[in-house]
């Protein structure tokens, strides 16, 4: 028999520090394959052949501006899950203590890199990129970097620093169920709404096929004479009507959600005004962060979005990071915006889709370019001009 003493002494300890270590074990296991979920590794480009001197590197200055893409897409198995709904670039710049906020519009026409045969290009609306340069079956012939987990994710960071003109140094995608249980997670946010509006037409997920009561026949019908934006909005039955009063709104994911995917408000509709919309949740997931402590969320984050969320942020950067969430936190935002207010116009593609270009022209950036180095480097519009 084993002394009693010697069991609550010795025995007990070992199997209770057994226990909590084997909990740390499994929680650790679960936080790493999570960890391999939500964090891919790009392929390295290959090299040419020709030998290069060794170089001295540098030391990496830890205040130079960087450049993270965040991706927002649907996500499912229906048409379009892979489509980005949202395309902002985050400039970070330590020296100047902000962060600059580029929203890109969705309709943008770019060439995709999904080919290195000489004569093939591949123009889609930049939308189509992440899903697209993803498609490694589809689009066989790409360079080795644009291939495998991270592929779609690098085809987004080289078209988006093609027409910015400066380096996209990470990406993070997220899917909308991502963005409800990342807002969830926080115990929701609250949004300064800039200007009330109503959209009558905001999709309802699982209704994209009703019918609406009507007969095979008046579905011939309506699909004969009616087609693209009209078609959808024959079936009403397939909306609900959203309302948004001006002012401070507290909103859950899905509220938020609905608030930056709207886009059919006569009022306040168009991929601009959404845009817009989705710098005000973003400074609003800032504050938040800030006022309840961001640390204690990062692991359960983490786990909870391993589904739902795809980056090449590896860890050590992750940790730098974090260590340096306090001073991050104090940057000021400034927002910004690829419109056809400044830089952009409508156009219309070969086939007839409607698309926005340049000022200057189908793929070419100068004008953009120049205004971006503006914002960044702090130009006025007069410099910008003159130059």
């Amino acid at each position: 028999m084993i002394d009693r003493q010697m069991w609550v002494k010795k025995i007990l300890p070992a199997v209770g520090a057994g226990v909590v270590g084997a909990i740390i074990l499994v929680g650790g296991l679960r936080l790493y394959k999570s960890y391999k979920r939500v964090v891919v590794v790009p392929n390295k480009p290959i090299l040419p052949t020709s030998v290069i001197p060794p170089t001295a590197t540098p030391t990496p200055d830890p205040d130079a501006d960087f450049s993270v893409a965040l991706l927002g897409y649907a996500g499912g198995d229906h048409d379009g899950a892979g489509l980005t709904d949202s395309i902002l670039v985050a400039r970070v710049q330590p020296k100047k203590e902000r962060i600059l906020m580029i929203s890109i519009p969705r309709d943008l026409w770019v060439k995709l890199p999904l080919s290195t045969i000489e004569g093939e290009e591949h123009w889609y609306k930049i939308n189509a990129a992440f899903v697209l340069g993803g498609d490694d079956k589809k689009y066989p012939n790409k360079a080795i970097e644009y291939t495998g987990e991270a592929g779609g994710g690098m085809v987004v960071k080289s078209v988006l620093g093609e027409v910015l003109g400066m380096p996209i140094d990470y990406f993070v995608a997220v899917d909308f169920s991502g963005f409800m249980s990342a807002i969830d997670n926080l115990g929701g946010i609250n949004v300064y709404v800039a200007r009330s509006f109503e959209d009558p037409f905001y999709p309802i997920k699982g209704a994209e096929n009703e019918t609406c009561g009507k007969s095979v026949e008046e579905i011939t019908a309506i699909e004969a004479t009616m087609s693209g934006w009209k078609l959808e909005q024959a079936y009403e039955c397939r909306f609900e009507t959203l309302k948004f009063e001006k002012g401070l709104v507290e909103m859950s994911g899905e509220l938020a959600l609905k608030y930056v995917r709207s886009r059919h408000s006569p009022t306040d509709g168009g991929d601009f005004n959404r845009a817009r919309r989705q710098r005000e949740v973003i400074e609003a997931v800032k504050n938040k962060v800030i006022s309840i402590g961001f640390l204690p969320k990062v692991i359960p984050l983490i786990s909870q979005l391993s589904w739902h969320i795809q980056t090449d942020i590896d860890l050590e950067k992750m940790n730098e990071w974090v260590n340096r969430f306090d001073q991050f936190s104090n940057y000021e935002i400034e927002n910004i915006a690829l419109t056809t207010e400044n830089v952009l116009m409508d156009s219309k593609s070969s086939a007839g889709q409607f698309i926005l270009t340049s000022i200057d022209g189908i793929g070419y950036w100068n004008a953009v370019q120049e205004y971006i180095d503006g914002v960044v480097n702090e130009i006025k519009p007069t410099e910008v001009m003159d130059n």
